[in-house]
C-alpha cells in the first residue's frame, strides 16, 4: 500500500519557495527598474544578477549584457557573442546585438518565471566561455 505523501510534498515545495524568496534580494535601480540578485550562480562562483524594467503594461526580464560582458569584456570572441545568442533565442529570450542583453517581455503574473528562466541561462551561457 502507497502511503499518503501529498502534505509532505506540500511541506517540501512551500520550503523550496520559502528559501528561495529569503534568499533572494531585490535593489530598485530606478523608478521603473529593479535588480534581482537571485540564488543562481555562474561559472566563476558570482551570484547571477536580472534587471526587471516596467515598460507600459509588460515587464521586461534582462540581464543588461553583462553575462557576455563578463565573459568577453573586448567583445573579441564573435563565435561565443552567436552561439549565446542562438541559445538564448532557442530559449525564447531576445538578443540585442548591440548591448549583448538577454531579455524577455512578460506580464506581471509571469515575473518569477522569466526571472528563474533567465538566470538559468545565465548560468548556461557563463560555462560557454
Amino acid at each position: 500500500m502507497v502511503k499518503d505523501t501529498s502534505n509532505e510534498i506540500k511541506f517540501v515545495k512551500n520550503a523550496i519557495g520559502n528559501w528561495v524568496s529569503d534568499h533572494t534580494e531585490i535593489e530598485v535601480m530606478s523608478a521603473d527598474t529593479l535588480e534581482v540578485a537571485t540564488t543562481e550562480i555562474d561559472a566563476y562562483g558570482d551570484t547571477v544578477y536580472c534587471f526587471i524594467q516596467k515598460i507600459d503594461d509588460t515587464y521586461k526580464i534582462g540581464d543588461d549584457g553583462h553575462i557576455l560582458f563578463k565573459l568577453d569584456p573586448g567583445v573579441t570572441d564573435t563565435d561565443l557573442y552567436q552561439t549565446a545568442e542562438e541559445i538564448a533565442l532557442g530559449a525564447g529570450f531576445e538578443f540585442d546585438q548591440s548591448s549583448a542583453e538577454i531579455s524577455v517581455q512578460t506580464a506581471k503574473v509571469d515575473i518569477a518565471q522569466a526571472v528563474e528562466k533567465l538566470a538559468q541561462l545565465q548560468v548556461a551561457i557563463s560555462y560557454l566561455e
